[in-house]
């Protein structure tokens, strides 16, 4: 098998299949700790994300709902709108947000990628439209409805056994590269159906044709399909401008609000100033917002 496999069995129907379930939900960002602490918390510093297993109902899906089936229905979403609505800064640095799942669409000079940025002290009351997406043009309704558990980077795991030190893997019936081979039997001169199946619902594939669908899949369908993960979303702040957050390279920065007392002795302020900085890195600064998401599910879900 190679690249030439039609993937047009599945780009012909989306245009024919109506919209999922549109949702629009309203999250509680806050993210605290001293510059200090959060040097120390190293590459998860100041993220925030829904707590593990808690992502459907963080998500609008309900407690009663099953975790597996939400799981699936998140894990291909489509984000139509995220709002930052508010938002309010105590820390005295700019830092630059980055959302999982939206693009980084905000630059700085050394062109580091944000989703929005944040100045110091800051407070914002006026909505703001971070990201939308012109979901008229969007071509991924059929995939999402058909195969709600894959998306682009699990389809090499997702319903495939590994079987060690083989040339072959096992695939079930319902991964998307089984239609792909159904549709093209005339081309690669192999009915699918023809077959046995393992269990009646596991098919044995080489490793070489897994790789070719799921290639073929890529470039042809889900290159143009854009959804999300929203089981992996979560929020991160980063300090601009600086190699970690405790920098102090910049001893303006720190300084900024020091006043020195005339009385003082040159002892006495350069104490006083070393108790400053110490007080710039050791007191304890909040992020707090509301961020609001309209994404589409497919599939049933509580409202």
């Amino acid at each position: 098998m190679n690249g030439t496999v039609n993937a047009n069995y599945i780009e012909q129907a989306n245009n024919a299949m109506p919209q999922g379930t549109v949702l629009t939900r309203s999250l509680f960002i806050n993210v605290t700790g001293s510059l200090a602490n959060l040097a120390m918390q190293g590459t998860q510093a100041g993220i925030w994300k829904p707590v593990d297993g808690k992502q459907g109902q963080v998500f609008g899906m309900g407690a009663d709902a099953d975790a597996q089936v939400v799981t699936n229905q998140l894990r291909t979403a489509l984000i139509h709108e995220v709002k930052l609505l508010e938002h309010r800064s105590t820390f005295p640095i700019p830092m630059g947000v980055k959302m999982q799942c939206v693009p980084l669409h905000e630059k700085t000079d050394l062109g580091d990628g944000y989703t929005f940025t944040v100045l110091p002290h800051s407070t914002i009351s006026t909505p703001h439209v971070l990201y939308s997406c012109d979901v008229g043009t969007e071509e991924g309704h059929q995939w999402r409805k058909e195969y709600p558990k894959y998306n682009a980077a699990n389809l090499e795991a997702e319903g495939v056994l590994e079987v060690n030190n083989c040339p072959y893997v096992f695939v079930n019936q319902d991964h998307p590269i089984i239609a792909l081979l159904r549709h093209n039997a005339s081309i690669i001169a192999c009915n699918i159906d023809d077959q046995p199946k393992i269990d009646n619902e596991w098919f044995k594939i080489t490793r070489q044709v897994l790789s070719a669908c799921c290639q073929t899949l890529r470039a042809k369908v889900l290159s143009k399909i854009s959804s999300n993960d929203l089981n992996l979303f979560s929020l991160q702040l980063h300090r601009l401008n600086a190699l970690s957050w405790d920098d102090i390279n910049d001893a303006n920065l720190p300084l900024q609000n020091f006043v020195q007392d005339p009385t003082w002795c040159a002892d006495r302020v350069d104490a006083e100033r070393r108790a400053h900085v110490e007080r710039f890195l050791s007191t304890p600064y909040s992020y707090m917002a509301r961020v609001q998401i309209k994404y589409e599910i497919q599939g049933d879900t509580a409202k």
